[in-house]
């Protein structure tokens, strides 16, 4: 069986992003439009034998200040269940997630899997860069599921960069999101203590 190729994938997944952002306003120029691409591994619990599988990221929008104004203002009034809401009122998705398929599963399951972002936001702190990701299913990263509400959930990808740009990625169900006030943006509750689920987090070219 022939395999499709990860960049044919990736052109594949971006393209609908594109249409999706693209279609309804016709008007936005090509600086409206800056893609941001990362490439990162994804470390499997279920398979010693199993090395770290490719994770990528493309980011074709980033947050307004309604944006997350808009986010913040659901969390705080509904709670962890207006997340989900939230994410679906702006209409258009921030970018993709290409995310490692299921280990020992045949050549079809091990196809990267495009899921929407709904939310991307990139902070500048006193320690580094933080990017923080949204999207209304489950992060899984080749990581059981069976504790997680259901796949179909707000999910946040809290990333925190060193110094020399690799950076250390932590996901978080809506009931453990907090609202950051130094940095104006949402992020994972009590960061240190989650597990490690994305590791060599990097920038990388179109």
């Amino acid at each position: 069986m022939n395999r499709i190729s990860f960049r044919t994938i990736v052109a594949t997944a971006c393209a609908a992003v594109v249409c999706l952002v693209v279609s309804p306003n016709p008007s936005a120029t090509v600086a409206d439009r800056p893609f941001q691409r990362f490439i990162a591994r994804a470390p499997f619990d279920g398979d010693p034998g199993a090395g770290p599988a490719r994770v990528e990221i493309v980011i074709q929008r980033w947050a307004t200040s309604k944006d997350r104004s808009d986010l913040q203002d659901a969390l705080s009034r509904r709670g962890p269940e207006g997340l989900l809401p939230g994410l679906h009122a702006m209409h258009r998705p921030s970018g993709v997630l290409l995310v490692p398929g299921i280990p020992n599963g045949g050549a079809r399951a091990l196809t990267p899997r495009p899921t929407n972002l709904w939310f991307a936001d990139r902070i500048e702190t006193s320690t580094g860069r933080q990017i923080v990701i949204a999207a209304d299913h489950y992060m899984a990263f080749g990581q059981p599921t069976l504790n997680w509400p259901s796949y179909y959930e707000f999910s946040l990808l809290d990333i925190r960069f060193a110094a020399d740009g690799t950076g250390v990625g932590k996901v978080a169900s809506g009931v453990s999101v907090a609202y950051n006030k130094k940095t104006n943006t949402i992020e994972a509750a009590n960061y240190d203590t989650l597990p490690v689920r994305l590791i060599e987090v990097k920038s990388a070219k179109m």
